[in-house]
């Protein structure tokens, strides 16, 4: 880390110790395990030993009292002239967003910081810090500063219901790595968790459905049930649970926004007050409000009233997003505001409807949020843009002048698998390992210096269909949020994603020790790359455990504690390569980091022309383009990560190998995601040609995965041969209706 000189004095905190001496310093700078990773730290020369006993001046923070005591220290308060005595007095020349400069030396420890915010930024560094060294802390100086203002988490507590002591602990948690927005998203078609006084039946009847599991409800019943119902599955939060969060929160510097979902996902709602539907009644898909219906605008504000009654938030989040709209059409009374008002489309409905929320909301002294679908038709004034869909939400938004937070699901989308998903619980498809979060710049370089100014900041987002509890839920944040904390505070130019491994397999047993049932860092990454001149393949080993080693075999067999060590030489072949790998620490298998197979091939399709027949790849799923299934790059387990060519078309494609060649083995691996409507091909063909125009077909395989499996599912379809020809044309059936995909990484042709 570089030592930046900054200057000036702001709010001053000095804590005195007694029985204080100093020798040798021991520590280096990549010793100190923080998270997130400080602007600057520079080390003097020395050791600060500390007491046992801790004197602090009054009124030094009650978060560091605290802190110090859950770390075996007592404190007691500095009284008359006695050393140690706070000093406060604010400074804005303090630079920095939450600055904050923490001096560690001979007299002590002194945290001046810019602001009240920046005092407990500080604060946690120190304890941080304290809890690393103990009574023994080295010499430094640490300077600091928030990149982004808005470091947020959101928790779904609509599909499961999330007990108040899990949000508390993890608040907790949000405020030692420097995270400082709770995003609650309170209702959803999952059930009604807000204590609604002037329309009870939101508990009484939505709340509460007739099963927990996600699938077996949504797919096949949608039904709420009463309070009180034998069998049932809900909750609701009371009034004295959601006081006990804010005024949590309030302690810890975390503004808890909430969000009272509309015009869509709105099932729950239809389960008490039916008439707020165009349908007047329940139904099995019916999501959208009447927005036609004049009681739909009075119940949100009366809803609205009652939030902005409890939560201080200068923000309130109002949804947006998935509107079906499949009924607005046939709606007299949204059909009637259409034309009442000019407006030509469905869209136009919503961004009225957002508007005239928008409009209420500030005539409350409170600002908006939703999803970026809330772009559409229009946006609303002084609307704020959580951008979930990629970045483009964002970059119009900010480009238009809006202020924006960036939550994209490509990247910070909390219920995706964290490793393959064959030894991890049921996650909502996809993949977002730790790295893939930590490599997230929130800032979009398509926007100016001036438009980045609208950037408030990054959040990361758990959607709970499949997770069924608070361990689950606990298991899937941690440490993925402490890759978002880095990512919100640190310097794009500072982070280091080695740096941060160390750190954070620090830090993962000290989760583990306060109770929260984190991920067990172990997965292995197989990175391949194609070497077209020298005709190779070749395979690279990465873990989630820096310290572990990593032992491989190419042979077929298992690894053992035998097999060669993985020293970070890429693994090469002209040919087939299989790898196998494993963690161990010494002799030992680490038992939690299951084994990976890794195949590439070095085939004869690799560099040859290939031919798209009446199909394209979908524009958000191009894999590099006309190249991508002949390029001998492999994909990992999510088709976001860039390898996965995508069709909502049947895939048709002819190879053309350039001369007449004999033919052994054609394999075409696809993936079915159903969560995300991606679906195995029904068969595979294979057709040869040696003139390009009369095809003779060779072989046809059906898939052996059923619809039915939720998990990430890879199937590779083989079909070996004794044949020769200078086409080889593959096709891929896509039965499905309009928008199910089927994705394809690979044709290998030896």
């Amino acid at each position: 880390m570089t030592t930046q000189g900054l200057r000036s004095t702001a709010l001053a905190l000095s804590l005195s110790l007694t029985s204080l001496f100093a020798t040798q310093a021991e520590a280096a700078v990549d010793s100190l395990q923080l998270i997130p990773r400080p602007v600057s730290v520079t080390y003097g020369t020395g050791t600060l030993r500390l007491p046992r006993t801790l004197r602090l001046s009054a009124g030094a923070p009650t978060s560091l009292s605290d802190g110090l005591k859950k770390q075996s220290f007592t404190t007691t308060a500095a009284k008359g002239r006695m050393k140690g005595l706070i000093t406060t007095r604010l400074d804005a020349s303090v630079p920095g967003l939450e600055g904050y400069r923490l001096e560690i030396g001979k007299q002590g420890i002194t945290l001046t910081a810019r602001d009240e915010a920046g005092l407990r930024q500080g604060t946690q560094s120190l304890l941080q810090i304290t809890q690393q060294y103990g009574g023994a802390l080295p010499y430094l100086t640490i300077t600091d500063s928030a990149r982004l203002a808005y470091r947020g988490v959101m928790l779904d507590v609509s599909r499961h219901f999330m007990n108040r002591d899990m949000i508390i602990r993890l608040l907790d948690e949000m405020a030692r790595y420097k995270l400082n927005r709770f995003h609650w998203h309170l209702v959803d078609g999952g059930g009604w968790r807000f204590p609604s006084k002037k329309y009870p039946l939101l508990t009484k009847k939505a709340a509460f459905r007739t099963v927990s599991d996600w699938d077996q409800w949504w797919q096949k019943d949608r039904r709420f049930v009463d309070e009180g119902t034998p069998g049932s599955y809900g909750g609701y939060y009371s009034l004295e649970d959601i006081h006990a969060v804010l005024n949590h929160a309030t302690r810890l510097g975390i503004t808890v926004i909430p969000e009272i979902e509309l015009p869509g996902h709105s099932n729950e709602i239809f389960a008490a007050y039916p008439e707020l539907s165009c349908l007047n009644e329940w139904a099995f898909e019916n999501s959208d409000v009447c927005i036609g219906n004049e009681k739909t605008f009075k119940f949100f504000e009366d809803i609205l009233d009652e939030v902005m009654a409890i939560f201080p938030s200068k923000y309130i989040h109002i949804g947006g997003d998935e509107a079906t709209m499949q009924h607005w059409s046939k709606c007299a009374k949204c059909q009637a505001r259409m034309k009442s008002e000019g407006l030509k489309d469905d869209h136009a409905l919503q961004s009225y409807m957002i508007r005239r929320i928008e409009k209420y909301l500030n005539s409350k002294g409170r600002k908006l949020i939703g999803w970026d679908e809330i772009l559409m038709g229009g946006l609303a004034p002084d609307a704020t843009v959580m951008s979930w869909r990629g970045e483009e939400g964002a970059i119009q938004a900010a480009k238009e002048g809006h202020d924006v937070i960036l939550t994209p699901n490509s990247h910070v989308y909390l219920d995706l698998y964290q490793r393959e998903s064959d030894h991890e619980p049921r996650a909502n498809g996809g993949f977002i390992p730790l790295e893939k979060i930590y490599s997230y710049n929130p800032v979009p370089k398509e926007l100016t210096p001036a438009e980045t100014k609208h950037v408030l900041g990054v959040q990361a987002n758990l959607w709970t269909e499949y997770v069924l509890d608070e361990p689950h839920a606990e298991y899937m944040l941690f440490p993925r949020i402490l890759a978002l904390s880095e990512v919100a505070w640190t310097p794009q130019q500072d982070r280091d994603y080695k740096s941060f491994l160390t750190r954070v397999n620090y830090h993962v047993p000290a989760l583990k020790k306060r109770g929260i049932n984190v991920y067990p860092l172990r997965r292995i990454a197989a990175i391949n790359e194609v070497d077209t001149v020298k005709h190779l393949v070749s395979v690279s080993l990465d873990s989630e455990r820096p310290t572990a080693d990593i032992r491989y075999t190419t042979d077929g067999t298992e690894p053992t504690a035998r097999s060669p060590r993985y020293t970070g030489t890429p693994l090469t072949s002209r040919d087939s390569l299989i790898v196998k790998a494993r963690l161990f620490e010494g002799d030992k298998m680490i038992e939690a980091a299951p084994m990976i197979s890794f195949r590439t091939d070095y085939h004869k399709a690799i560099g040859k022309k290939i031919t798209y027949n009446d199909c394209t790849w979908n524009e958000r799923y191009t894999a590099g383009g006309s190249r991508a299934l002949i390029d001998g790059v492999r994909g990992t387990p999510t088709y976001l990560d860039g390898r996965w060519q995508g069709f909502t078309s049947p895939m048709d494609v002819t190879i053309d190998l350039g001369a007449v060649t004999e033919l052994s083995h054609i394999f075409a691996k696809f993936m079915q995601e159903r969560v995300q409507w991606v679906y195995m091909p029904g068969d595979v063909e294979i057709l040869l040609s040696d003139d390009g125009v009369n095809f003779r077909s060779v072989a046809r395989q059906k898939t052996l995965t059923s619809e039915d499996i939720y998990k990430p599912v890879f199937e590779t379809f083989s079909f070996p041969m004794k044949e020769r020809a200078r086409y080889v044309r593959v096709k891929a059936s896509n039965n499905r209706s309009a928008g199910h995909f089927i994705f394809c990484d690979e044709i290998i042709v030896h």
